[in-house]
């Protein structure tokens, strides 16, 4: 095995696939692809983590009303949800994945570094925000389809672990950097920022290199002779709509609960400190439980470990209403760093799991990242609505039971995933299977 591989994957793969395959001479994933792939996730999320908690305060300094401002941000919202299914479909016609993410993340930076140059008009400003909401959609099914081209099915859960790692880094990056940024040169130099950020999240793209990505695999296709699985296909399967369901009432459950947290906290006479720290908290845990997860649940199965996150919300939630204080309600932010580490890394194993030799990996990646986007404008809808008149606890009762229902939801109805279905019959040498690049093309979607 190549010793350049050795200090970032080293033991990424899964146990028992060692046994299942003969080694075989062929090129393993070197250390400048892993380093290229979590530079990726790392910039990216500084990239979409940092803009919207300034965009309000921009605009308010701009004389907007609070509608035309919750219209705009909700602008970029609407890209993200129509666009999460097609990129999911595009993303496993296409084989320029490096290329078509380097793009996203370019158009993306440019949209908000133009915010400040535009005049500060809905008309201006709406699109732009939509264009940004649009490849941001892109993000996650590109992200997840080069890590599967890279590493195959058996180190999956591994590596998307840290690559959860660093991206949850980056979030806690982008804070602070943008709260230095505003200190020292004003709100403007934000989305300044961005821009130039998205520049290296499309640089660092092109550090993995082409020719160890397996663009075949990277569907999930295997040595399958269609690795195009269609959406009726996914749908046929029972396994997809109880993730479907249970993903969207977990976020349905999610969504709204910490723009009211820091409501809430503000209500009890906390500071501006205490609701950044609200994030802060939350990202901090996600770190090494994003790791954890990643190893773990190749170890006890997908579905413990996901079942520990399903968990996590509703006690979180419920513990809200047993304090007033508000840095106990900061402390209890934890669970969210549990639940959301947890989610974004078992997500992506159980889809490659139910895709495995199939095709359709993005495809399934869009359509439960379409399934949190219903779950995130039907939540927040509502929210308002109980907190005024239930108050804070009620709000925080009603959602509690809806992050129950999806917990009892997933554990009821859905089966263990991993080893359901055959490794693809590719060779592989120390960590990885074989590169070999099949059938892939530009097509239309259909």
């Amino acid at each position: 095995m190549n010793t350049a591989l050795a200090a970032p994957l080293d033991g990424f793969e899964a146990d028992g696939a060692k046994s299942e395959r003969a080694e075989a001479a062929v090129p393993p994933v070197s250390r400048q692809s892993v380093i290229g792939l979590n530079a990726a996730n790392f910039f990216l999320a500084e990239v979409t983590g940092v803009v919207m908690p300034f965009l309000g305060d921009y605009l308010k300094e701009q004389k907007w009303s609070e509608v035309a401002i919750g219209l705009a941000i909700s602008c970029a919202g609407l890209g993200v949800f129509l666009m999460q299914t097609p990129a999911g479909m595009i993303t496993d016609r296409v084989c320029q994945r490096r290329t078509l993410l380097a793009g996203a993340s370019l158009i993306l930076g440019l949209a908000y570094g133009l915010l400040p140059l535009v005049p500060a008009s809905s008309f201006a400003l709406d699109p732009l925000l939509f264009i940004a909401g649009v490849s941001q959609a892109f993000f996650a099914p590109l992200l997840g389809a080069l890590a599967l081209g890279l590493v195959g099915h058996a180190a999956l859960s591994r590596v998307m672990g840290h690559n959860q790692g660093w991206n949850h880094a980056g979030n806690l990056a982008s804070a602070v950097l943008a709260m230095a940024l505003v200190g020292a040169l004003g709100l403007t130099s934000v989305f300044f920022a961005v821009t130039a950020v998205s520049i290296l999240a499309a640089a660092s793209v092109f550090v993995i290199r082409e020719k160890e990505i397996d663009e075949k695999r990277a569907t999930g296709a295997g040595d399958a002779k269609d690795g195009r699985g269609g959406l009726r296909q996914l749908l046929h399967d029972r396994r997809v709509l109880v993730l479907l369901a249970a993903t969207a009432l977990f976020h349905l459950a999610n969504a709204p609960v910490m723009p009211f947290l820091g409501a809430y906290i503000k209500q009890l006479g906390g500071s501006h400190v205490q609701v950044a720290a609200v994030v802060l908290v939350a990202q901090a845990v996600m770190i090494p439980i994003a790791v954890a997860a990643g190893f773990l649940c190749d170890r006890w199965g997908r579905k413990p470990v996901f079942a520990i996150g399903f968990l996590a919300l509703p006690i979180r939630i419920l513990l809200y209403t047993l304090t007033s204080n508000p840095w106990v309600l900061v402390a209890l932010q934890a669970f969210d760093g549990i639940g959301a580490g947890i989610y974004g890394v078992v997500i992506v194993a159980i889809c490659a799991d139910l895709t495995k030799g199939k095709g359709g990996f993005n495809a399934l990646s869009g359509l439960i990242a379409t399934a949190l986007a219903v779950g995130g404008v039907i939540g927040p809808l509502g929210a308002g609505f109980l907190a005024e008149h239930l108050g804070y606890n009620g709000f925080f009762l009603v959602f509690a039971g809806i992050a129950a229902l999806a917990a009892t939801v997933f554990l009821t109805m859905m089966p263990e995933t991993k080893g359901g279905s055959d490794e693809p019959r590719g060779r592989k040498t120390g960590h990885v299977l074989e590169p070999g690049i099949a059938g892939c093309t530009i097509g239309s979607i259909g």
